[in-house]
């Protein structure tokens, strides 16, 4: 094993998340491996026909069997493309957080990452209407009003698809007979637990029996933690989910919307008190971009506060050239943001946070590639606010606000 690219996700798993209709169009060992959404690069691992295969013959083709055999031996394979360019810029890649948290013992398909469609309940500012179906009312607002040019300009990745129907695939009949043989089920969507079909495959896992074997590891904006999802949650082995929340107070609700801070906050908290079997590192993530960059000591402090033990981790944002990206704000801006991070770079035992660091090499990056442009970022955020009736005069950091109303 060769640990400058090894990565444990091509020797345990399959992502089966880009559907187009009942038709899968591409399969990826991590979801990771489809941020690069280039038209090019749609099927990174140029397999024909994934549509025809289920998980466990897609685990076994031969270019998975290239895949894994270049990492184990020190050679970069080029459909982990995302994670070479990350690390070229010195970042912690996706492929140096792949550890194995559930105890696989073996290799082996293990672990399925499923996307059964983009059905969410929130309308987040840097997602995509691929990703949320919630995001058509935006979408309908910029064609009513002759904005649909300028909005592909300002945010450049804003992927239109036919609507996902993987649950009618013979991936999704595989799962539903195959319970026993996925010990790990990740699932991101839209929102996991607002999809019906979801929810009726982990009631399958419970009616087989399955489901006590069962780690589960969703990424969810954490707004639905009910009584009934809590309940389901603890018939499996482990739930180890990542929440996503971009921001605290104004920032969070001007970024996921129409979510509002406080119920999240009481979701989060319904979970850790009643949820009896979750991993005790709770994940948070954030997706970094100009509107909540200034937000990230008050995130970092409200998220230990909710769990002491919480792990943040820091995304950066895709497009990475869509105006709210970091490198269009002034550098003043972006060094303040970084002073305001680095205080906590160390947790209360001593320990070095390696996520906190990642997120000021993002700054860095920021800063020694900078690009300030306040019409473009100007120019997303107003987007949005228009389609929304909202000001960002109202929700975001002051010194943001004068930023970017000073002519």
């Amino acid at each position: 094993m060769n640990k400058d690219t090894y990565c444990h996700y091509p020797f345990k798993a399959i992502a089966i998340k880009d559907y187009k209709g009942d038709k899968l169009r591409s399969f990826w060992p991590c979801c990771m491996m489809g941020n690069d959404r280039t038209p090019h690069n749609i099927n990174a691992l140029e397999v024909e026909n994934p549509h025809l295969l289920n998980p466990q013959e897609m685990f076994d083709h031969p270019r998975m069997e290239q895949l894994r055999t270049n990492l184990n031996n020190g050679v970069r394979d080029p459909a982990c493309k995302i994670c070479w360019d990350q690390e070229d810029r010195g970042l912690k890649s996706f492929r140096h957080f792949s550890n194995d948290d559930y105890n696989l013992s073996n290799d082996g398909l293990e672990l399925v990452d499923i996307t059964a469609s983009n059905i969410c309940n929130l309308r987040c500012r840097m997602c995509s209407p691929s990703s949320s179906n919630l995001l058509m009312t935006d979408v309908k607002y910029f064609k009513d009003n002759g904005m649909e040019h300028e909005t592909h300009a300002v945010i450049k990745r804003w992927a239109m698809s036919e609507p996902s129907r993987a649950t009618e695939s013979l991936q999704w009949d595989w799962l539903l007979e195959n319970t026993h043989k996925i010990k790990v089920l990740k699932a991101s969507g839209g929102e996991p637990f607002y999809d019906n079909k979801v929810i009726q495959l982990l009631n399958r896992y419970v009616e087989t029996g399955a489901a006590k074997n069962t780690y589960l590891s969703f990424h969810t904006n954490a707004t639905l933690f009910t009584a009934e999802i809590v309940e389901l949650l603890n018939h499996f082995k482990q739930n180890k989910h990542t929440f996503s929340i971009d921001g605290t107070d104004k920032v969070y609700e001007y970024i996921r919307y129409p979510a509002n801070f406080k119920e999240m906050e009481s979701s989060v908290i319904n979970y850790i008190k009643n949820v009896k079997n979750y991993d005790p590192i709770l994940n948070f993530t954030m997706v970094v971009s100009a509107h909540n960059v200034l937000n990230v000591s008050e995130y970092i402090e409200w998220s230990r506060k909710v769990y002491p033990g919480v792990s943040m981790q820091f995304a950066e944002i895709y497009d990475m050239d869509r105006g709210i990206a970091l490198k269009h704000m002034p550098i003043h801006l972006l060094e303040y943001a970084k002073s305001k991070a680095i205080k906590y770079i160390r947790r209360a035992s001593g320990r070095e946070d390696g996520h906190v660091l990642n997120l000021i090499r993002q700054i860095d990056l920021a800063i020694s590639n900078n690009i300030e442009n306040k019409e473009l970022l100007k120019n997303e955020t107003t987007l949005f606010d228009k389609s929304r009736n909202q000001s960002y005069k109202d929700f975001l950091h002051p010194d943001l606000v004068s930023w970017l109303d000073n002519e």
